[in-house]
């Protein structure tokens, strides 16, 4: 039977209608889940405050360089071993009105295995025993500083889930700076501690 002009159009069917939107519903999950980026969420305070304090760095003259941590390390990997001298804990000055949020820090260090020398082109490893004053915390890596011929270490550890607690068996922590971090030089390299830090001179040929 022809259309007559002006008459109205039946309505869809509500059926219909239900189909389409579990369809869509579907489909629109299917995509995200495979699509989603697995990183977290924008953070923008946190984004934010950490431009800020990358930003108080720079201004004041330092480099910062993220290095993770590798637990057991394998005792022989350093040599030619560095002397390591004592030094008073807590962050310098300088450093410590830059950061926004203290690290946590170990309370300092059982043994330190460091090399004397090493070659530009070359990764330098750092070994470490702490004394870790919280043992819900693991070591997560360090933060390293670099301004001129100074080089401060701060390790830090991140919180365990739930009630673990860490081991209390001395083990070794390894820190690999990467190849290219020092350009050729002797640096004054501090490993940081909340009570007491280590200390020892590093040339970089």
């Amino acid at each position: 039977m022809p259309e007559v002009p002006g008459q109205p159009k039946e309505p869809w069917s509500m059926t219909w209608i239900a189909v389409a939107i579990v369809v869509f519903i579907i489909g629109y999950t299917v995509i995200t889940l495979q699509f989603r980026k697995p990183n977290p969420s924008y953070q923008p305070y946190h984004d934010l405050k950490s431009r800020g304090e990358t930003h108080n760095l720079l201004t004041a003259g330092f480099r910062r360089i993220a290095v993770p941590a590798a637990q057991p390390a394998e005792p022989g990997a350093v040599g030619a071993h560095a002397e390591i001298q004592p030094r008073p804990g807590g962050l310098p000055a300088t450093l410590k009105e830059l950061l926004f949020d203290p690290p946590n820090l170990p309370a300092g260090y059982r043994e330190v295995r460091a090399p004397a020398t090493v070659a530009a082109l070359m990764p330098c490893l750092i070994q470490f025993d702490c004394v870790q004053g919280d043992p819900h915390r693991q070591p997560g890596g360090a933060a390293v500083y670099v301004k001129d011929d100074t080089v401060l270490i701060v390790p830090e550890y991140d919180p365990l889930n739930g009630d673990l607690r860490t081991r209390r068996d001395p083990a070794l922590v390894q820190l690999t700076l990467p190849a290219g971090t020092l350009a050729p030089g002797n640096y004054d390299v501090t490993l940081i501690g909340a009570e007491a830090s280590a200390a020892w001179t590093l040339q970089v040929h």
